[in-house]
């Protein structure tokens, strides 16, 4: 079994300074050195007994994150480094995936605070009036990660910006010379920062936006959209679509249509997922910062817990960039960022 001593000697520090890192005190630690010792760390596999620690500190240092839809390949991603820099950090995650339904995230809510969890991160995936009003009555630091969704005045949001992505992606299709851009989107019931990026672009260049919507977020959903819309007389010249397994599914359904693309219909999409790389042809896609925002949410919610960081309302947003991969037809992808 890895032991205190264990991670010193690996460190090369004392056991102290391991404790001191492992339990935030009672003495401050420099910066590098804290880097080392949560290294050494994660190379053994060392384990502190949480439960003595929360006796003794009253932390069962415990975050909880709440998912709309794991299997969605930006949201496994994205949990998978929250849960990396929260181990490094000294905390163990746990995940609640609430399949979209506002019941569901209030009952995770409430279970995470019942199990005394220090934290949460919530990625909502319902509009709740009941969720909003339940943030004032949240004991523990929180903050809201990627959705606008039920953003209120009593809460801290960290998200990229869909809008100005959005507007990127719409703009560099406008580049290529296409004028009849449509834009498939998730279900009406959610309201969508990126079909508001959309429609600006579209406006701005003096062109008729085109919106369709999904029945759900899921592949077969938009599956059957996109063959709808590839099989259309009207078919547009170009897709954006405002998540990428939207526009994975465009690509399959064009190749069991057969439409070729980017020849006869470019696709651009959105948040970059591993599986955009390895489409026939590769996705075009806006770049969300996977790693910056989950390490910067697992940041800032144990900052938070520890009284490192000062409460804050409001919105942080990053801006997101632009992937240029074949599916688009751009003539200069190949000297672009493949991703």
């Amino acid at each position: 079994m890895v032991t205190r001593a264990d991670v010193a000697r690996r460190a090369g520090t004392s056991t102290a300074v391991v404790s001191y890192v492992i339990n935030d005190g009672p003495r401050p630690v420099a910066a590098s050195t804290r880097e080392r010792v949560l290294k050494a760390i994660a190379e053994l596999g060392y384990r502190p007994n949480r439960v003595a620690q929360a006796l003794r500190g009253q932390r069962s240092r415990v975050i909880g994150l709440i998912v709309p839809d794991i299997s969605n390949p930006f949201y496994a991603e994205l949990a998978r480094v929250i849960e990396n820099r929260a181990d490094l950090l000294g905390y163990t995650l746990v995940l609640g995936n609430s399949e979209q339904d506002a019941q569901r995230e209030l009952r995770y809510v409430r279970t995470f605070l019942d199990r005394q969890a220090d934290g949460l991160i919530l990625i909502s995936g319902s509009s709740s009036d009941e969720l909003t009003t339940l943030f004032s009555e949240i004991p523990v630091p929180f903050i809201l990660l990627d959705r606008r969704i039920n953003y209120a005045p009593n809460a801290f949001l960290l998200a990229t910006d869909g809008v100005a992505g959005a507007a990127m992606a719409t703009n560099h299709l406008i580049e290529l010379g296409h004028r009849s851009i449509a834009a498939m989107c998730g279900p009406t019931r959610m309201p969508s920062e990126r079909a508001k990026g959309y429609l600006q672009a579209m406006k701005q260049a003096g062109l008729a936006p085109v919106l369709y919507h999904s029945a759900d977020f899921d592949r077969q959903s938009t599956y059957d959209l996109a063959c709808q819309i590839l099989r259309t007389a009207a078919r547009p010249s170009a897709i954006f679509a405002t998540f990428d397994l939207a526009g994975i599914s465009i690509l399959r359904a064009a190749a069991d249509c057969g439409v070729s693309v980017p020849r006869e219909v470019a696709v651009i999409a959105y948040d970059d997922v591993q599986e955009s790389r390895f489409t026939i042809p590769r996705l075009s896609t806006v770049a969300q910062p996977t790693s910056e925002l989950g390490q910067l949410a697992a940041e800032h919610l144990i900052g938070l817990i520890e009284n490192k960081v000062d409460r804050t309302f409001g919105m942080k947003l990053i801006t997101p960039h632009l992937i240029v991969r074949e599916s688009c037809g751009a003539a200069s992808a190949g000297s672009l960022s493949q991703g």
